[in-house]
């Protein structure tokens, strides 16, 4: 049975849910005979292995009871903290985060802007520019790329 995003998310995202966890994305990994399935989860205050470990055994029994786990490999896994968002359910989940957001045309002379997420619809987003404390108002259809962009202390060691 070929397994696509659709049927995986039906089957996994509520069980995933129930234990505290939210399903993110879902990738599938072919290389030759070898054949992987990630996972991506999130919480609030973050993943740890023990938490990866935890859903692997749950995602890896409800896909056997649905028959669909064969030669696949399951790999469960933290987006990271510069995340891609690429879906609107992703811009909903961190809205008040930092973000780096390219766009396919220029918005208020902007073709990059980095702000927060202070609004978030099924049309688009209203980012609060970082540098100038400007809102933007951004479609979905002119976002090429969005990440999450977090700011980083870096602490130096003498």
């Amino acid at each position: 049975m070929q397994i696509d995003e659709e049927h995986l998310l039906k089957i996994l995202a509520l069980p995933i849910k129930k234990e505290g966890y939210k399903l993110l994305d879902i990738q599938f990994c072919n290389k030759g005979s070898e054949k992987k399935i990630k996972l991506f989860i999130y919480q609030p205050k973050g993943i740890e292995i023990e938490d990866c470990i935890k859903v692997n055994n749950l995602a890896s029994e409800c896909m056997k009871n649905e028959g669909l786990l064969d030669n696949q490999t399951l790999e469960i896994s933290s987006p990271g903290i510069f995340m891609k968002l690429n879906k609107p359910e992703h811009f909903k989940t961190f809205k008040g985060k930092r973000i780096k957001v390219k766009l396919l045309q220029k918005i208020n002379g902007y073709k990059i802007a980095t702000g927060n997420i202070f609004k978030c619809s099924e049309k688009g987003i209203h980012l609060k520019n970082g540098n100038t404390k400007e809102d933007l108002n951004i479609p979905f259809s002119y976002i090429s790329e969005a990440n999450l962009e977090p700011k980083l202390k870096i602490w130096f060691l003498d």
